[in-house]
């Protein structure tokens, strides 16, 4: 592995973990780039007259595996990272390389954004000491401000949508089918918010995994579903098994009071993302004008908000 560039900060990066994590995907899969575009280091300790002084550190790194073929293997890979390090937290994406260089050559601002400023853990062309030597065009400040604004639209409506139905069906009782429409509306907000945010256009249907994903820009949408007790799991997990499983098997019946606890979380997630991407759209709003003063004039209507 590279020297510790200096975009992500080396004191997030543990090189001894980086190194075993890279050498197991090198192995298991011989990709031609591992890029590390984000860390997060969680820190418990506790002491006191009846107990000895421990201290624990775990970390959260996010990556991306650039392959040779174009083949989507990202789930697979995902869970081999998951049950290879049990004490490590590890969100991957996975892509092929003409996809990604498709996606660079057309101004992605998630692939320009990662190889100019991440953390270069492999390269299978040979030592390369960053990634900052490439030629990648600049980001369209313009351009990011208009597509956030159109993900916003599309999404957001989308996960307004689903939250009718979820109403509708709390209403009457169908409790199953509202917590499948609960998924589906914080699936859909959380796809939009990762693309406004990071510019990523994710396809994933997992929960949980979109929620890590946020994590590499914001804390504020996975506090909300906390996934630590049993109790956590349980409730969380109910969106997984009415998505998947209620369709097929009929002994799952969700109760009220479940479903009325995950309709307030719900809620909440999708109102959150409301005010986090409107925030993120005016700050992409302003720095468009900055750039180029006397062009803006975009205004499109945007979906009404789920508190109107």
């Amino acid at each position: 592995m590279e020297t510790p560039a200096e975009h992500l900060h080396p004191i997030f990066l543990n090189y001894q973990e980086l190194d075993k994590i890279t050498a197991v995907l090198v192995k298991r899969y011989q990709p031609e780039k591992i890029i590390c575009f984000g860390s997060l280091q969680q820190s418990a300790s506790s002491a006191g007259c009846f107990m000895d002084s421990k201290s624990q550190h775990t970390n959260h790194y996010f990556l991306l595996m650039v392959t040779a073929n174009p083949t989507r293997i990202e789930h697979e890979v995902q869970a081999m990272m998951t049950s290879c390090f049990k004490d490590i937290a590890i969100t991957i994406v996975v892509h092929g390389r003409e996809i990604v260089s498709d996606a660079i050559t057309k101004g992605n601002r998630f692939f320009i954004t990662v190889y100019r400023t991440g953390t270069l853990l492999h390269n299978a062309e040979g030592l390369l000491l960053s990634l900052a030597g490439l030629h990648l065009p600049q980001i369209d400040t313009m351009q990011t401000y208009i597509k956030a604004e159109h993900h916003y639209k599309h999404r957001y409506e989308m996960a307004l949508g689903f939250m009718e139905g979820v109403n509708a069906c709390m209403m009457k009782g169908y409790y199953n089918n509202a917590v499948f429409m609960m998924h589906q509306a914080i699936e859909q907000a959380c796809i939009g918010l990762i693309r406004i945010f990071i510019g990523y256009r994710s396809d994933m249907h997992n929960l949980d995994r979109l929620f890590k994903l946020t994590l590499c820009f914001s804390p504020e949408p996975s506090a909300i579903f906390p996934r630590e007790t049993e109790e956590d799991w349980r409730l969380f997990n109910l969106f997984h098994k009415c998505y998947s499983e209620a369709r097929y098997k009929t002994e799952l019946q969700v109760t009220k009071e479940d479903a009325e606890l995950l309709h307030k979380r719900c809620i909440d997630i999708v109102l959150l993302v409301e005010a986090l991407c409107l925030q993120r759209i005016t700050l992409y709003k302003v720095k468009a004008e900055e750039a180029a003063p006397n062009i803006i004039n975009y205004n499109p209507a945007l979906p009404a908000s789920l508190s109107a």
